[in-house]
């Protein structure tokens, strides 16, 4: 499996996600070699230069996925490394900065996801507010991922007219094709998705949300809910329920 992380115009904050993930490939603009090779030669870890035409989240992702060869990759913000992985335990949290264990933790989801056929996996998007932790529920089947996103694979393709909002199509996709995707519950990768400078927030802007929206609207229907809350849109999948029983056989 080969963890990326995909960053623009955030040197620093990729110097916090590499201490969680030190193994990591980072993936940047070939115009911004010049500012990232010295923290990877620094950490060790290889620089992964993309054409500056590749843009958005959604051609961002695929090209990765035309670009890398293991068959598993697991995609993290550069941003995550400000407060880490955090385990809901009741009303409880517990925050993760071990490389190994964080590692352990990726491979058990990637591996949960291999044993239920689907391509995609990843973790809770609630952050650190354990009110949100339902202890019966340690992993979810019928939801979509991001922030931190594995794909098994390629037998999907991302929407590369998507550029904010690709990740939830994708995993709709995946319901839609393999009927479930892994989501471990018990565990949230924490960034600061819509206040930093940098990443994807040059492709932000009101008429590229509402281009998006109303894209995804018109392929999805009633399968994606989008509501207003507050200062920001949510997206969530309805009207799919999922419930997965696996018999173990000695």
């Amino acid at each position: 499996m080969r963890i990326v992380i995909p960053s623009r115009k955030r040197v620093q904050a990729c110097t916090h996600a590499l201490k969680l993930f030190p193994q990591a490939t980072v993936c940047v603009d070939e115009a911004e070699a010049a500012d990232y090779a010295p923290l990877c030669a620094a950490a060790g870890v290889e620089l992964l230069l993309h054409p500056s035409e590749v843009a958005g989240i959604g051609p961002l992702r695929q090209w990765i996925l035309d670009n890398v060869a293991d068959e598993t990759v697991f995609m993290v913000d550069d941003d995550v490394g400000f407060l880490g992985v955090v385990a809901g335990r009741g009303t409880r949290r517990a925050q993760l900065r071990e490389p190994d264990a964080i590692a352990q933790v990726v491979a058990n989801a990637a591996h949960c996801a291999q044993v239920l056929g689907t391509p995609v996996f990843g973790f809770s998007q609630n952050g650190a507010d354990v009110r949100k932790f339902r202890p019966q529920d340690p992993f979810v089947l019928a939801t979509w991922v991001g922030g931190g996103i594995g794909i098994i694979g390629r037998e999907l393709r991302y929407d590369t007219e998507l550029r904010l909002r690709a990740d939830i199509d994708f995993c709709l996709q995946a319901l839609l094709k393999y009927r479930c995707v892994y989501m471990d519950n018990r565990f949230a990768l924490v960034h600061q998705r819509f206040n930093n400078t940098g990443g994807n927030a040059h492709q932000r802007s009101g008429e590229r949300n509402a281009h998006e929206l109303a894209y995804l609207r018109q392929k999805w229907g009633k399968w994606l809910q989008i509501r207003q809350a507050k200062s920001t849109t949510l997206l969530s999948i309805t009207n799919v329920t999922r419930r997965q029983t696996i018999r173990l056989q000695d």
